[in-house]
């Protein structure tokens, strides 16, 4: 227990640190701004509004502002009235700086201790704390996060032994999943969204929501998507472990004294790869993880995945809490998929 938590816990700072490996790539002055204000305001005023910020050329509208602090501070500065423009100052050319690294991710650190986990803005301008939106967030998620992976283990379950069952159809399903391995996430659902696209031009009616339009979020794509690309996994190895079980000498054993193949597979073979299924479990639903990122980034859903690479978030600060709900999400399930192994891989074996 105590190796499992070390081990969640070293996960969860890797992670922590890999999200703001952004940071060390520098391409903007760490400490100056540039603005642009209206006749009514003068870089003076804006400095009295701005604890900590110093006039650097009054002319070109520059200002110094703690080192690290310029996006916060031109952020500030962006609501204050009077200011037209608020900007960075670019560097001739970017660098890579571990001070500039270490600061923000030191910073974001003791802003955890003091219960600030980050926040973010859209392009309303209105900055919102993350723990906020967080719970909305997972929910809309798991919402069909899960139902799609519990119909990807059912689905490539019930292929696995159809195609195990009757030879014929194994074929076509071989082929099938072949196809599948060779094409790209982003592309199943892409064809997912054009297929609902022109079946509403067709039928002259709504069908399906294709993109998430204020509370409204789409279901089906998202749940198509981790129920599909999941299963594609999962069913190549219980085929493999399936054919390798056929071919163990309890099965012809059986089959000589009178069972079908249909028997021996329900009655002897499902039991003994269920330890199988538990090892790609793990793997399957990180696919699924990344299943659904890639869904609702396509989709505009604002859910965990797409949270991060939205295009109408700006400036946030959340990356990290973000990365981290994910990975627990993660780290949950493959605590489920231990127990299960504990309590039943065992007594499959003895079975067998």
């Amino acid at each position: 227990m105590w190796k499992w938590i070390l081990l969640g816990l070293f996960t969860l700072v890797c992670i922590f640190l890999l999200s703001n490996i952004r940071n060390m790539f520098m391409s903007v002055q760490p400490d100056q701004m540039r603005v642009t204000l209206e006749p009514n305001m003068s870089l003076q005023m804006l400095t009295s509004k701005l604890p900590g910020s110093q006039v650097l050329d009054e002319k070109a509208g520059l200002l110094s502002v703690p080192y690290g602090k310029a996006a916060e501070y031109i952020g500030t500065a962006s609501t204050i009235l009077g200011v037209f423009r608020a900007t960075t100052v670019p560097l001739e050319h970017p660098v890579i700086s571990w001070r500039y690294y270490a600061f923000h991710a030191l910073d974001q650190a003791r802003g955890f201790l003091h219960g600030d986990f980050g926040k973010f803005r859209t392009t309303n301008k209105k900055e919102t704390p993350v723990v906020k939106e967080l719970p909305k967030m997972m929910l809309r998620t798991l919402t069909y996060f899960i139902p799609g992976l519990l119909l990807a283990i059912l689905l490539s379950l019930l292929l696995a032994l159809a195609a195990s069952i009757w030879r014929r159809i194994g074929k076509i399903i071989d082929g099938v999943h072949v196809l599948l391995v060779g094409l790209p996430d982003f592309f199943l659902i892409v064809l997912i969204q054009l297929g609902a696209i022109y079946a509403t031009r067709a039928l002259g009616h709504y069908v399906l929501l294709v993109v998430q339009v204020g509370d409204r979020t789409p279901f089906l794509i998202p749940f198509l998507t981790i129920a599909l690309i999941p299963s594609v996994a999962i069913y190549g190895t219980l085929r493999i472990a399936i054919a390798r079980e056929m071919s163990q000498d309890y099965v012809v054993t059986a089959v000589a004294k009178g069972l079908t193949r249909r028997e021996v597979l329900v009655s002897h073979v499902l039991r003994n790869v269920l330890e199988d299924l538990l090892t790609i479990l793990p793997k399957a639903t990180t696919l699924a993880l990344a299943s659904m990122a890639v869904a609702e980034a396509i989709c505009g859903i604002f859910g965990l995945g797409g949270f991060i690479i939205s295009p109408v978030v700006q400036s946030f600060s959340s990356m990290s809490v973000i990365c981290m709900a994910l990975a627990l999400i993660a780290m949950a399930f493959q605590g489920f998929y231990a127990l299960l192994r504990k309590k039943f891989v065992v007594r499959t074996r003895e079975v067998a």
